[in-house]
């Protein structure tokens, strides 16, 4: 299969074109430094594949892909950005894949078999109809997203690839070392994120900081209990029990209206 290449940053298209040399079934189709030039590429030399990086000068990699009309080469997309909200519906869709800078070449190696094995499956033109499903989905989470500064899903790698995590679903995230686990339902994730960068992306309104570890959603509470003397612990609606630490006491109380178990009160 022969891989076309794009991304306006020297030093990520060098680690694509090296995660592309060691994959025997595939070859360098071309590399491109902005979208046009991918564009360009993408008609003269018709790849099997391409992948496009979203954020690049002039034409971006939607801007890219959107100009693919009907009864044209329509290759397998990859797309690649360093930005997660960009993610949104790839994955739901498997109308093609997506990557996090800087790219994992384990996952490259398996966006490139997925898209080889879609590219035998449809016609180009069944490609095409749901790349622009795609695009229409993208540009839509994009105006939604204008609405608010908060993320609306974390995205987390498994085995698979990622798995996308509504922040609706999400009941409460703890801190482990350089990592934190993400505690949703029945589910929890291990994600590459730190406590102070998560709770300045999510809602204050709706997310708590409840101890230096722990954030909880205000709604998976379902009481407050006093653990000693000076101490808090919020139980969640499906049982588990979490200490609030003493700094925090005071802003969680009063972001829950439970006014009464304020910390001046906790000395009586």
């Amino acid at each position: 299969m022969r891989v076309l290449l794009a991304d306006d940053e020297p030093v990520a298209l060098d680690r694509l074109e090296l995660a592309l040399a060691g994959i025997p079934s595939a070859s360098l189709a071309a590399r491109a430094r902005n979208g046009r030039e991918a564009l360009r590429l993408m008609q003269e030399l018709r790849p099997d594949i391409a992948v496009l990086d979203i954020q690049m000068p002039g034409m971006d990699g939607l801007q890219v892909a959107e100009m693919l009309k009907a009864g044209s080469h329509v290759p397998e997309i990859v797309f690649v950005t360093a930005y997660q909200e960009h993610a949104v519906r790839a994955f739901d869709l498997h109308a093609v894949d997506y990557l996090l800078k800087p790219v994992d070449f384990d996952r490259f190696r398996e966006a490139l078999r997925r898209a080889q094995s879609r590219l035998h499956a449809r016609a180009a033109d069944a490609r095409l109809l749901e790349l622009q499903e795609l695009l229409a989905r993208v540009r839509e989470q994009g105006e939604t997203r204008l609405d608010t500064p908060y993320e609306r899903e974390l995205w987390a790698k498994t085995r698979d690839g990622l798995q996308r995590i509504p922040v609706d679903a999400i009941d409460y995230i703890a801190a482990e070392g350089d990592y934190v686990m993400i505690h949703a339902g029945q589910r929890s994730y291990l994600l590459k994120d730190t406590i102070v960068s998560l709770q300045a992306r999510l809602d204050p309104k709706r997310f708590l900081r409840i101890h230096r570890s722990t954030i909880v959603q205000a709604k998976s509470i379902r009481s407050l209990q006093r653990r000693s003397l000076r101490g808090v612990a919020l139980i969640l609606l499906d049982g588990t029990r979490l200490a609030v630490g003493p700094s925090f006491v005071n802003e969680m109380t009063e972001a829950v209206h439970a006014r009464r178990w304020r910390a001046s009160d906790a000395d009586s």
